[in-house]
């Protein structure tokens, strides 16, 4: 059986266990709505006084939550890999010809469809609050999306079969969340950030995602900020994948 025939086969199977229980695809878009209806009202003022650098607070706010749909739902994939390793289907893979680059790659192309999926229904929530964006950055935006799925799944999946449990992985995973959402500069723009807070944010790969974001809803393609996007994200997702599988390899045996 070939690569893609595995994958295919496998990502299918992560769809229909969703698809019992859909819930989960629904919850993940859940918290971008609370930050949409109860934290966008709280921006008019900055907005109002040019703090912003627009006064259309959803321009800046939309697509800088998109990231951190990505982000988050990648990253958090761990627990469902864990709940695998308990309940012996990572052990029953062992046995079968799938490559262990397929096994992962299964999960991650999951991963990423869900993203496509909530980032779109998300994006349609917001066109009655009266998000506007151009839609062709907004098509450019999504493969970088894809690519920071990659890389978050790929470490969450990774970090799953390592760690086989959830009171080991839950601190992992929000200790990391937590500071990459503040520096990520999703609520607020780095620009309102002290001098050392804006290095710190440079450091982190999500800050260039959202900076892309704002630029591609705005039409500017050809945006420094989408190069250091693709560039960052690039070189992220391909040594994450490869060190992911790395670790599927030894202990998927």
């Amino acid at each position: 059986m070939n690569t893609f025939k595995e994958i295919g086969l496998l990502t299918f199977r992560c769809i229909q266990a969703a698809l019992r229980n859909p819930i989960f695809l629904f919850m993940g878009v859940a918290t971008p709505i609370i930050y949409l209806a109860f934290f966008t009202p709280l921006l008019g003022t900055l907005a109002s006084n040019g703090s912003l650098g627009t006064d259309n607070v959803l321009s800046l706010f939309i697509p800088g939550m998109l990231p951190i749909i990505a982000f988050s739902t990648g990253l958090f994939t761990g627990f469902g890999t864990i709940d695998e390793v308990r309940s012996g289907v990572l052990e029953r893979f062992r046995v079968t010809p799938a490559k262990r680059f397929s096994i992962l790659s299964g999960y991650v192309l999951f991963d990423t469809c869900s993203v496509i999926f909530q980032c779109l229904l998300f994006i349609a929530i917001a066109l009655p609050f009266g998000f506007r964006a151009d839609w062709l950055g907004m098509l450019i935006l999504f493969p970088l999306l894809a690519l920071l799925t990659i890389t978050t799944s790929s470490f969450g999946n990774a970090m799953g079969v390592v760690l086989k449990s959830e009171d080991k992985y839950a601190p992992l995973v929000h200790g990391i969340n937590l500071p990459v959402l503040l520096l990520s500069g999703t609520l607020l723009p780095m620009s309102l950030a002290p001098t050392w807070l804006n290095i710190f944010a440079h450091f982190n790969p999500v800050f260039y995602v959202v900076e892309a974001a704002r630029a591609l809803a705005l039409g500017n393609i050809g945006s420094i900020e989408v190069l250091y996007a693709v560039l960052a994200l690039v070189a992220f997702a391909l040594f994450t994948m490869y060190w992911a599988t790395n670790i599927f390899k030894k202990v998927v045996t």
